[in-house]
Order: C-alpha cells, then sequence, then structure tokens
C-alpha cells in the first residue's frame, strides 16, 4: 500500500469516527513524528473499521463506469462515420463537412473545457454527489455486491466522491475523464473512416450555397501545410478545384486523387483533432499521479488537533500534589523541572509571567517560579501591570519567555495582542504553561478550552512542543479564586 492510499485511508477513518477520534488504537507513538504517528494509528484503525476493501470497490466501480463510457463514445464514433458520411446510396464525402463534424465540435469542447478549467470548484452540487451514489448503487446490484452492507458506505462514498471531484483532484480528475472520452470518440471515428475507405470506393467533393472556390483553396492550404511538410501525398490547387461538385475528373486521375483527399481526411482527424487529446490526457494523467503523491490530511482539522492531543499529548500527566508538605520535608531540594514536565523543557534564561491568574493559579504557578527561577512573577492584570511587565522586559537580559495562563479563561484577541506585545521585547522562544484543577480527558468543556489555548498560541507563533498543561493542587479554601481584585468563574 502506497503513500497515497494511506492517506485516503486516514481520510476515511476521520470520517468514520466524525469529530472525536478513539483513543482506542494504542501503539508506542512517542518517538514517531506526528504524520508518521497519525500513519499507523491508521494501521492499527484500519484492522477494525475496514475501509481499505471500501474505497478500492469505488475506485473499481467509478473505472468501471468510466471504461463503459469510454466503450459508449468509441461506438458513437465509430457509428458516425456511417450515419453522417457514408451510406450505400451515396458514394460521395463532401471533405469540408466531414472535418466539420469532427474537428469543429472537438475544438468547441476544449474551449469549453478551458473556461471551466479555471472555475474554483467544477463540481459543487449535493444531487451530482447523490446521483453518482445511485449509479454505483446500481452497479452494485448488478454485480451482485453487498459491501453496500458497510456501516459508514454513504459517509465514506461522499468522502471518496467528493476527493475525486471536487476542489483537490476534481479539475484534473474531470479534464482527464473528458479527454479521455474524446479520445475514445475521435478513436472509433478515426477507425471507422480508415475501414470505410478500406472497403468503400468513394469520392471527395466540396458543396456550398454561399462560399466561393477561394475559401476552400485558403482552408485546403492551411491544412495541407503539415502533412506536405512530412512528405504525405494531398490534393494540390488543381485538385480542390475538380472536387467541385459540378467539376469531372479523368479516369486515370480519379484514383489518385481518392487517396490525396483520403490522406488528408485522415492526417487531420488524427492530428488536428485526436493528437490533442492524447496529448491532453497524457497530461492530466500525469497529474492526477502527481497530487496524488503529494496528498496529506490536513492537519490543521479540529479533528487532528485532538488526535494530537490523544498521539503526542501536550497536556502533562503529572501533578503538583502536597507541594508544601514535599518543601517542608526538604527546604534544600530543588524540583527538577524534568518532575513537572516531562513534555517541555523550559530554559533556565526564560523571564515567566502570568496573565489574569487567579489566586488558586497564581500559587500554582508562583511555586514552579519559585522552585526554578529568580526572577519574580509578575501577574498582568491591568493597563498599570501591562506596562510594569513590558518594561521589565524590555529591560531584562533574558532572551525567552514563559507566559503562565488559567484554563478557565477564555483567550480572546486581547490576549494575542498582549502576547506579541511582550514577544517584541525577547529573542528568544515562547513558551505557554496552561494551569488547571482536573484532568480533560473526561471533561469535553476543559478538553474544548485546552485546544482554543493550542489555537490561539499557534497563532502567537509558540511552537506546539513549547506548550503543557499542569494540574495544580486543589485550594479549598478558595474554590472560586479572585488574586488582586480579578475575579473568574
Amino acid at each position: 500500500m502506497d503513500l497515497y492510499q494511506r492517506h485516503l485511508l486516514t481520510e476515511g477513518i476521520r470520517v468514520i469516527e466524525k469529530t472525536a477520534p478513539s483513543d482506542k488504537f494504542k501503539a508506542p507513538y512517542q518517538n514517531l513524528k506526528f504524520e508518521d504517528a497519525v500513519l499507523k494509528r491508521t494501521d492499527l484503525a484500519e484492522l477494525r473499521y475496514q475501509t481499505a476493501p471500501i474505497f478500492n470497490h469505488f475506485k473499481y466501480l467509478i473505472n468501471l463506469l468510466s471504461g463503459l463510457m469510454c466503450f459508449v463514445f468509441l461506438i458513437l464514433g465509430a457509428t458516425s462515420i456511417s450515419q453522417l458520411l457514408v451510406n450505400e446510396n451515396n458514394s460521395q464525402i463532401n471533405f469540408f463537412w466531414a472535418l466539420l463534424l469532427f474537428i469543429v465540435p472537438n475544438f468547441l469542447s476544449l474551449l469549453l473545457w478551458f473556461f471551466l478549467y479555471f472555475k474554483s470548484k467544477v463540481v459543487n452540487f449535493t444531487w451530482v454527489a447523490s446521483f453518482s451514489l445511485s449509479l454505483i448503487s446500481l452497479l452494485d446490484k448488478l454485480q451482485h455486491k453487498i459491501t453496500t452492507q458497510h456501516l459508514y458506505y454513504p459517509a465514506l462514498f461522499q468522502y471518496y466522491f467528493d476527493h475525486r471531484f471536487g476542489s483537490y483532484l476534481g479539475r484534473s480528475q474531470f479534464s482527464f475523464m473528458s479527454h479521455f472520452w474524446w479520445c475514445s470518440y475521435l478513436l472509433g471515428a478515426t477507425f471507422s473512416l480508415l475501414l470505410v475507405l478500406a472497403t468503400h470506393q468513394v469520392d471527395f467533393i466540396w458543396q456550398t450555397t454561399i462560399l466561393n472556390e477561394d475559401a476552400f483553396l485558403w482552408l485546403t492550404q492551411l491544412l495541407t501545410y503539415l502533412p506536405e511538410l512530412l512528405n504525405i501525398s494531398v490534393p494540390s490547387v488543381k485538385e480542390v478545384a475538380y472536387a467541385s461538385i459540378n467539376a469531372v475528373n479523368s479516369v486515370d486521375m480519379a484514383q489518385y486523387n481518392r487517396v490525396n483527399w483520403s490522406n488528408l481526411l485522415i492526417f487531420s482527424l488524427v492530428i488536428y483533432a485526436l493528437m490533442p487529446r492524447l496529448i491532453l490526457t497524457f497530461i492530466f494523467y500525469r497529474r492526477i499521479k502527481y497530487k496524488q503523491k503529494n496528498f496529506k490530511p490536513d492537519f490543521t482539522l479540529p479533528y487532528y488537533l485532538q488526535l494530537k492531543n490523544i498521539i503526542h499529548p501536550i497536556m502533562n500527566a503529572r501533578f503538583i500534589k502536597d507541594a508544601d508538605r514535599q518543601i517542608s520535608e526538604n527546604t534544600n531540594k530543588r524540583i527538577p523541572a524534568a518532575d513537572f514536565n516531562h513534555n517541555m523543557s523550559m530554559p533556565l534564561d526564560a523571564f515567566p509571567i502570568a496573565i489574569e491568574l487567579t489566586q488558586q493559579a497564581y500559587q500554582d504557578a508562583l511555586k514552579i517560579v519559585n522552585a526554578h527561577y529568580s526572577v519574580k512573577l509578575l501577574n498582568i492584570i491591568d493597563r498599570e501591570s501591562e506596562e510594569k511587565v513590558l518594561s521589565a522586559l524590555a529591560s531584562s537580559h533574558l532572551s525567552g519567555l514563559i507566559v503562565f495562563v488559567d484554563i478557565a479563561r477564555l483567550p480572546d484577541r486581547g490576549w494575542l495582542t498582549l502576547i506579541k506585545k511582550c514577544s517584541d521585547k525577547i529573542s528568544g522562544e515562547m513558551y505557554l504553561v496552561i494551569l488547571g484543577q482536573e484532568t480533560v480527558d473526561k471533561n469535553p468543556r476543559l478538553f474544548a478550552r485546552l485546544q482554543n489555548w493550542i489555537e490561539i498560541a499557534v497563532k502567537a507563533n509558540i511552537s506546539e512542543k513549547n506548550m503543557t498543561y499542569i494540574i495544580g493542587e486543589q485550594h479549598e479554601d478558595n474554590p472560586k479564586g479572585t488574586h488582586e481584585g480579578t475575579e473568574y468563574e
């Protein structure tokens, strides 16, 4: 299974799990990059969800439907020769009418494709996906398949259809299919024309009511330019005049004229109609392969942010328990940083600040700062304290910045603006420590709030590896929590 298929299965599993990734697929993810860890989890989850057979089945059915359409276009192209050009009662072919029948519609369809190709979305109608699902289901029934019994069959098909024909692959996929179908039509017409010319004796003429001979002479010279360069025998100026319906060709020149006009008609059909379609078909086939090779899930989606928290948890599982008792047992013993955070390594030359912490959260942050830093922890709660922190940062020789926040507080644009002001005063990295009183894995509200903090911290240019969640001790004497006049719910 190549990388593209594994990424596609990852997206299929996202569709099945919707917005809540399961934490049942345990594996040693710690030493893997997030993308590699997701792929490893996909391999484990696939054993349960079985999305690969469904996607392979969709691919087979779409290829089958496309193949059937190619066959239909091939037949249409082949029958168009006998229906529109030659029949048993007529042994003459109007050369320019034959060109109009095949080259002009092909050229107009190319213009239409060129116009639609630059649309942002080729297919954005729900009914198109529903109609396609009906066709796929019909093919399933005709083949007596049982894959429709899969619980997530409609949802997976909707995603697969959007992937193949939506904004990512849609333009390339539709371009490839349309050019391929036109190739089938023109191939059918070319083979049928060769068969007709090999089994019938026909004469080439031109007829008109309003055009003169000069127009046909100019068009013929234009068409014969390339074949003449290739030393292919084509009609001369004199033969164009002989092709008039009122002109009579000599017997000894008749067969020679037929061959020349046949060469020009076949060459025009192949070079001016079929060859551009073949080239475009190959180009978009390679384009599809290139986009499939570079396809990756959008890891900025909320689903993957939650999955990242499961695979590579940002939150710290350790507690600051009985901190006062531990310090009283050994006042000279300092708790190493790894004891309160083994996921994030904070430098000693960083400046710690707090932003609108409650009394409870401030005490937890203060224990950490006092144990590891000699700088006083400043808590920004108003304009005056903000100016004090900015001034301290500007005069400090420390390069990094550690920001303590409370998970109970909702991050907003004001917080983001303040962090950017602080970051302008330092030259090193920033670190975010989120303080809470309980684990978030069983509390959906806190888990959503943690995701809010992660997202806004990323906007503040704080790396994900520089974030952590720390659970502090319970403070029964201050359940709600206030600090310097600031109150929190």
